[in-house]
């Protein structure tokens, strides 16, 4: 197919996409973004993804998208490993933020400039800008020109604003590391100074999360929830967040240790609770951290509370000859108890069903105590793959709870190396195999992944959080995974055991709408999913008697949908998605058409303050009947 745009510029290094469409557009005489939408309708050209545009558009090849990253214009999503697996959080979409110089002497936009905390240039050591210098307003993308503002003032064209010391640092930091992440430059220092060497191993991703953890926690540590700050993508509210981050990664590790000095409690150092001695924030600080990148800020905070917690009860230590104890080939209960990591009477129940040697030796006095041989201990654990665990340490491992073990073996997804009898069913005497734990968690080959948020992943938590009452609950999804239906892509390092599985989203969403069609009640977010809709769009048009039809067949409070009255509904009205196809006009733009045009939604923003505007599908077709004819 040949090129579709007559002038076709080449993306240039560690270029933002959104920013090369808006250069694209600029190229071939369109002045803002808004090119996409007209342009596509009046090529006729399908929904399709960025990399399928770029090459219908531009006629260039794959390499060229090797220099194009960050987040796409929502009409032509990007893969998310463009994204380099960063949260939206720290995706600046808003408004466009630029460094004047840059722009004056490269003429396009830095992929890296679209990250809410870079907020100055490592090359001429400036703030960067967000505000246009003629109208003082923010630049969104899509009002005004590549290097204009929509009032016509001139982006590049402003005054140098000077920034304190530590912030070039950072700046440079956080470029390198977006180097690194996009594979332009090589993961070698660039220097040897302190903070290189301790973030050396530490990805883009994770390096915005520690510089957005520490600062919150520093600057706004007066808030109940740090993290939850507002306009966050501004200049003005990430300058003094950085400006805190720094401080302390700059006199590392003495300022981490001040500043959890203090946002502890010293009159709770005896506490037996460790929660009252370290307060909340610090309770939260030490698990938002988690990632294996990290570690260096756990490993501090524990130095602090060895050195300052006195709550600690101390274990009473009995010493005895090791190695004479080492040599008997008959050990005590109690040892093999220790050996085998169970508890005395799982011991004595494993000596009944024979998996272990053992007897009651004779003695003069009553009391009876229990002998077992050493070697069949060992054989026994050996047999177990080197590790035996309870129905609480299995839990503990897999990350789940014991009724959810319990679950899994009638299920048939796990195998007890012991099981209670009838009578003793929810008795926690169960032992299971390292190595069956292991099968569920998909075997020990599989890889961590170094950005567990990208887009492209799903977790087994995520899915159970939001999809488990709609038939994809952990049970029938590890049955699946077992079945082959689905597969386990990778592991979550932040995560522990079943948490920390990661899917592949396509697969997944895809797997999940085979499920739909066999149900015939929805949960109204399965229903929500199945209209196209928001959940609380729906309790709206419940209380605008525009929705009808609620089952509820689980009680009172879980109202339900049937199919049939999801069908009926989407029969009668015509709303987002659906009303793009059938009127032609862009999703964001049919609404507002069909008002110019009189066609008056039954519901919307200014009909009833709705959230959505919604049609009647007989209106709209009414309407596209008259527009025929008059053609």
């Amino acid at each position: 197919m040949p090129p579709l745009l007559p002038t076709r510029p080449l993306p240039q290094p560690l270029e933002s996409t959104i920013g090369y469409l808006l250069r694209l557009g600029g190229a071939n005489g369109f002045p803002s973004l808004t090119w996409l939408q007209a342009y596509r309708k009046h090529m006729g050209l399908p929904a399709q993804d960025f990399e399928v545009f770029f090459e219908q558009a531009t006629g260039h090849g794959s390499p060229a998208l090797l220099n194009l990253w960050g987040p796409s214009s929502a009409l032509l999503p990007i893969r998310p490993e463009k994204r380099l697996g960063i949260k939206n959080t720290y995706w600046n979409l808003r408004y466009r933020r630029w460094c004047p110089e840059c722009l004056r002497e490269h003429g396009y936009w830095r992929a890296e400039w679209l990250l809410t905390l870079q907020i100055a240039c490592p090359v001429h050591r400036r703030l960067l800008h967000e505000l246009c210098p003629s109208c003082e307003q923010p630049v969104g993308w899509y009002s005004g020109e590549l290097v204009r503002c929509r009032c016509g003032g001139e982006l590049a064209q402003v005054a140098r604003i000077e920034v304190t010391p530590p912030l070039p640092a950072i700046a440079s930091l956080l470029s390198q590391k977006f180097a690194t992440a996009c594979e332009r430059i090589s993961s070698t220092l660039l220097s040897d100074s302190g903070l290189d060497l301790l973030l050396a191993d530490v990805h883009v991703a994770r390096l915005l999360e520690l510089l957005w953890t520490l600062g919150c926690y520093t600057h706004h540590r007066a808030l109940k929830i740090p993290l939850k700050v507002q306009h966050h993508h501004r200049i003005e509210v990430a300058l003094p967040v950085l400006e805190s981050a720094a401080q302390i990664l700059w006199g590392w590790p003495a300022s981490f240790q001040d500043f959890m000095a203090e946002l502890s409690d010293p009159a709770q150092r005896q506490a037996l609770d460790l929660h009252l001695f370290i307060g909340l924030h610090l309770k939260a600080l030490s698990k938002a951290l988690n990632h294996p990148e990290l570690h260096f800020v756990r490993q501090e905070f524990e130095r602090f509370v060895t050195a300052n917690w006195r709550g600690v009860i101390v274990d009473r230590h009995r010493f005895t000859d090791q190695h004479l104890t080492a040599v008997q080939p008959v050990i005590t209960g109690k040892e093999a108890a220790e050996i085998l990591g169970i508890s005395r009477k799982k011991v004595v129940v494993l000596v009944s069903e024979g998996h272990i040697q053992g007897w009651y030796p004779a003695t003069k006095g009553s009391r009876r105590f229990l002998v077992v041989d050493r070697e069949s201990v060992r054989r026994f654990q050996q047999g177990c793959s080197g590790g035996l665990f309870t129905l609480v340490e299995a839990a503990r491992y897999l990350g789940t709870s014991r009724p959810r073990i319990r679950l899994f073996v009638a299920g048939g997804l796990l195998k007890p190396a012991f099981k209670p009898n009838e009578q003793k069913e929810h008795s926690a005497h169960w032992m299971f195999e390292q190595a069956e734990l292991d099968r569920l968690l998909g075997g020990l080959s599989t890889q961590m992944h170094s950005t567990p948020d990208c887009d492209s992943l799903i977790s087994l938590d995520q899915i159970c959080r939001g999809r488990a009452r709609d038939g994809a609950d952990l049970v029938t999804l590890l049955q699946a995974i077992q079945a082959g239906a689905l597969a386990i892509i990778a592991r979550d390092p932040c995560q522990q055991g079943l948490k920390g599985l990661l899917l592949d989203r396509s697969r997944f969403n895809a797997w999940f709408a085979a499920r739909l069609p066999e149900k015939q009640i929805f949960a109204l977010a399965a229903a929500a999913r199945y209209l196209g809709l928001k959940e609380h769009v729906l309790y709206w048009l419940r209380d605008r008697g525009l929705l009808f039809g609620f089952v509820y067949p689980d009680g009172p409070g879980k109202p339900r949908l049937t199919r049939l009255t999801l069908d009926r509904f989407k029969e009668r009205y015509v709303w987002g998605r659906s009303l793009e196809s059938l009127t032609g006009f862009g999703w964001t733009s049919a609404s507002r058409a069909l008002l110019a045009q009189g066609v008056w939604p039954v519901s919307g923003p200014t009909v009833d303050g709705g959230i959505t505007y919604l049609f009647l599908r007989s209106d709209v077709m009414a309407f596209l009947g008259s527009k025929a004819r008059a053609q």
